[in-house]
């Protein structure tokens, strides 16, 4: 009997630390499962299929995200995140956050390789007579083809050139794997991708089996690659290349099965995050409500730091000034931020080591014009700024990151000279996207089982847009930009200025995602990005003796970068890899 995915992660076979769910488990003892008694029993072999899934990290399970190495966002407390952003990143130095993907990407991906070749060596034995039986061993087939695929493509995005093995070693076995070209990395997955589109089903029969991956995830995850394949980091790019990913990004397309939810307003974007059932999922982490597969670390690394039910956060992940400044006006217009003029303040400022506060009278450039007024709906969306609604049930509340200006002002309860100043946004901005204000975290027997999307239709739509304008084709991109653009209740791109109209859209509609790493690489940008003029900075709101609020953007980077342009577009293997063969480079580190 099948069971959902997320429950057989719950339960472990000892001598393989392998999780079931299956009937049999009431007939066998838990610690005396052999090779020959896994691979006799498709239940079983199931089960080993769910433990592979076991190494797909979701952004949001843990502390760190792909979008604190970019602009998109600043790291308030590091978790290791600054060994990529300063560039101190060497083969001696490799852990660049404090997650199993990010900090020990080539073990823990390797590790989930060698599980899928492991079952696809040995599932060839298994029994199956009927045809349902048949039919349930080739969608087992095809998840490890497509798992092996991602965690290659995981490698291929960070590492570039990767040995690529499909078999396993025994103890005997001598390593002697190299690196092989980006091109042949690129290829060996899609070929991968195809094998288990050819395998699995575009949904399961079985409601218990939602989650797994489908067809549709095999097809969109070739088209993400072949994207990379055909970008400028990758190798030398050519209309073979563009074409490719153009036709790979169009057949998940062309399936008919997914399609963009609309919406009305800004809430009902933010909506879209927490519906796993939402049509445009293509492949997808989910939770339980007994978080036995873990659970979203949203509500801790997002929310605003003063009290109330879906407050008291640590506001770990912020979004910096010049990512909010992005967000185009409701009229689908750049966004001008408001004249400025000259304000006397009176600026508290805390002494992070002792607590001790301090008061000055200082004269700032400021705006006493609202900078959120009539803009795109997913500025509200993915941001939390000052004044918004915010709270679950009583706790709903204007969110306040307003420090005093003027004796006798309180401050407010989010901001950085507030109760929990400690945890007060620098940047003057918490992330809003993935966080759901329908979830009671008072109640300790509640789970947040927001899920993360992997791959989405709007992803697809903007690779494939991407493609055509490569190829020259600028009418058929537009038409998927703006679907995009539409459904955020924004008029049509005009194409005069089609690339910069696309990344726009790429990286509004993506942002916090972890796409945009990936892209800035790719795009051969984050030398850009990461230069000084760049260095990401946060605002500053001062609420007056009148209760005016003024607006301050305060140049002081809340971060210095760095980004050496000859190692950091890729990151490095680690020395005990490089230790265990003598055939992998070290390039470009050493």
């Amino acid at each position: 009997m099948k069971k959902h995915i997320l429950l057989c992660a719950a339960l472990a076979l000892s001598s393989f630390g392998l999780p079931s769910c299956s009937d049999i488990l009431d007939q066998k003892p838990l610690d005396s499962y052999t090779d020959t008694a896994v691979w006799g029993d498709l239940s079983l072999a199931e089960s080993f299929l769910n433990y592979c899934y076991l190494r797909v990290e979701a952004e949001n399970t843990n502390g760190v995200m792909f979008c604190n190495y970019t602009d998109e966002t600043y790291h308030m407390h590091d978790y290791g995140t600054s060994t990529y952003t300063q560039g101190r990143v060497s083969c001696d130095n490799y852990n660049t956050g404090w997650t199993e993907g990010k900090g020990n990407t080539w073990s823990h991906y390797y590790g989930g390789i060698k599980l899928c070749n492991q079952l696809l060596e040995d599932i060839v034995n298994t029994p199956a007579h009927t045809d349902s039986e048949k039919e349930w061993k080739n969608q087992i087939i095809g998840q490890a083809h497509f798992l092996r695929a991602y965690y290659y493509h995981m490698l291929y995005s960070v590492y570039g050139r990767i040995p690529l093995i499909d078999h396993t070693y025994n103890l005997d076995s001598e390593f002697k794997e190299e690196r092989a070209d980006m091109d042949d990395v690129a290829d060996f997955i899609v070929a991968d991708c195809d094998k288990a589109a050819e395998l699995l089903p575009t949904a399961y029969k079985d409601a218990s089996d939602f989650g797994r991956a489908t067809k549709g995830a095999a097809l969109a995850l070739k088209g993400r690659v072949l994207l990379y394949k055909a970008s400028p980091l990758f190798g030398t790019p050519s209309r073979e290349k563009w074409q490719a990913a153009a036709d790979a990004n169009k057949a998940v397309i062309d399936m008919n099965i997914y399609s963009l939810k609309q919406v009305s307003n800004s809430d009902e974007y933010a909506d879209l995050f927490f519906d796993p059932k939402n049509p445009e999922v293509i492949f997808e982490k989910l939770y339980d409500e007994k978080g036995i597969a873990g659970s979203s670390a949203s509500l801790v690394m997002q929310a605003p730091s003063g009290p109330g039910n879906g407050y008291e956060g640590w506001s770990t992940w912020q979004p910096t000034y010049e990512i909010v400044e992005l967000f185009q006006n409701a009229d689908g217009t750049p966004y001008k931020p408001a004249e400025t003029k000259p304000f006397t303040i009176l600026q508290t400022t805390i002494d992070p080591d002792s607590g001790e506060a301090t008061q000055k009278e200082v004269t700032i450039q400021a705006s006493d014009v609202n900078p959120w007024e009539d803009r795109e709906i997913r500025l509200k969306a993915n941001i939390f700024y000052d004044g918004m609604l915010w709270g679950y049930g009583d706790s709903n509340r204007e969110i306040e990151l307003f420090e005093a200006g003027a004796k006798g002002v309180i401050p407010g309860k989010d901001s950085r000279t507030g109760e929990t100043w400690w945890n007060g946004t620098k940047t003057g901005y918490n992330m809003r996207k993935f966080l759901s204000s329908h979830i009671n975290f008072y109640d300790d027997t509640v789970v947040d089982t927001t899920p993360w999307f992997f791959i989405r239709l709007a992803e697809v739509y903007l690779n494939y847009a991407e493609c055509q304008i490569e190829l020259g084709n600028n009418a058929e991109a537009l038409k998927y930009i703006n679907l995009i653009r539409n459904r955020a209740l924004l008029p049509d791109a005009t194409g005069k200025d089609i690339r910069t109209e696309y990344e726009y859209e790429r990286t509004v509609e993506l942002m916090f995602e972890g796409q945009r790493f990936f892209d800035l690489r790719r795009w051969k940008k984050m030398e850009e990005t990461y230069s000084k003029e760049h260095w990401p900075t946060g605002l500053k709101i001062y609420k007056l003796q009148n209760g005016t609020k003024i607006y301050y953007h305060n140049p002081e980077a809340v971060q210095q970068r760095n980004f050496d342009a000859s190692k950091n577009y890729w990151w490095p293997i680690p020395r005990y890899e490089l230790n265990k063969s003598t055939l992998l480079d070290a390039a470009p580190y050493e």
